[in-house]
């Protein structure tokens, strides 16, 4: 499977600035969630293909990253943007798919984020017939998506439900307007709207650490459920970890077994929970448990359980993590022969 995450505005087109309390505009609350996104979503499915339009400060034009899209013959689309409004309180996520709907709402912010054509030079050469301003433009361009209107609408679904009952964010709900990114590409594809910069309350979560990861997550999952519907694959709950792919894990220089005690290799644990400071070996949230194991990945600390040679056993075992309240635990795949090879410290032994 491949996915091509766009990370919206960039470079010279800095989107929407916000309330201007913050000096990060749009361009970089959207490339911070892309890449968390596609750090998340490498972890988990190895098997998945990851395309980024932008990795940086950059601006591909509009043209440009639907190319992308297509040259790499994508089997889905994911735009991410942040909106904008006159009104300091309009508030909510929504998430949009290619349509003819007209109104006035989807065509607002479909003409919002299209105006960034006008800072291409020689755009009207370029978007030959497309005027971001005339919403009749948008008719001819909602026959070349709707073959994958519907699993776009599936996919925008399942966005918007992560963002209200995983995230608590105001659901603004799955729109259809005339995006150019989404009008174009030859995939499913959507735009997410994480929410308005204008609206203090909202910005403030979008420009912390908290936010961004927190809406990166509730992507990931929507993906996750998408995925398995879809591209169902032998990775579609695993994910490959090795210490020479993870620079952030430190292996612990104490407490660990000697290069004699050997493990096997692959093993697969469960892991079930992630935070950003080390747990204890008395954390409440660890009571029960054993055979946990630490390790540090993308500035959060990882915990998992058990230790299984078959991913089968491991999903079966996963079943009565998932009893204990840990519903978002998965399946994790580590390769070394020893601890320090697989890039983890025992926290909890038999």
């Amino acid at each position: 499977m491949v996915v091509v995450i766009d990370a919206g505005h960039g470079g010279t087109d800095p989107g929407n600035l916000g309330t201007g309390r913050f000096g990060a505009t749009e361009k970089n609350v959207t490339l911070d969630v892309a890449l968390l996104l596609r750090d998340y979503i490498s972890e988990r499915f190895p098997d998945v293909k990851i395309v980024m339009t932008r990795t940086g400060d950059s601006y591909p034009t509009l043209k440009q990253r639907v190319a992308i899209a297509n040259d790499a013959q994508a089997d889905l689309f994911m735009s991410i943007h942040c909106d904008a409004f006159t009104k300091p309180t309009a508030i909510g996520s929504s998430t949009f798919v290619m349509g003819m709907h007209k109104s006035e709402e989807s065509l607002r912010v479909a003409m919002q984020e299209n105006a960034s054509i006008y800072r291409e030079e020689d755009y009207k050469t370029r978007y030959a017939g497309f005027d971001p301003k005339d919403p009749d433009t948008f008719i001819a361009l909602s026959l070349k998506q709707s073959v994958y209107l519907s699993q776009s609408l599936e996919l925008g679904s399942l966005i918007q439900n992560q963002f209200k009952d995983r995230v608590g964010r105001t659901d603004r709900g799955v729109r259809q307007a005339g995006y150019y990114v989404i009008s174009f590409t030859q995939m499913p594809s959507v735009l997410v709207e994480l929410g308005f910069l204008t609206n203090p309350s909202e910005e403030e979560f979008l420009n912390s650490a908290e936010g961004k990861e927190l809406m990166a997550s509730a992507l990931l999952r929507a993906f996750r459920s998408y995925k398995e519907i879809h591209h169902p694959g032998p990775n579609t709950q695993e994910s490959g970890l090795t210490n020479k792919e993870d620079k952030e894990v430190k292996p612990s220089e104490t407490n660990s077994p000697t290069q004699a005690d050997r493990l096997p290799s692959p093993t697969y644990r469960v892991q079930f929970l992630a935070s950003r400071d080390a747990l204890s070996t008395d954390d409440s949230r660890l009571e029960g448990l054993t055979d946990v194991v630490e390790y540090l990945r993308n500035g959060f600390y990882k915990y998992a359980v058990g230790t299984f040679q078959s991913s089968v056993d491991a999903s079966t075992f996963k079943s009565e993590i998932h009893q204990r309240g840990f519903t978002d635990a998965f399946v994790v795949k580590f390769e070394g022969e020893t601890w320090d090879e697989q890039g983890v410290k025992p926290l909890l032994k038999n």
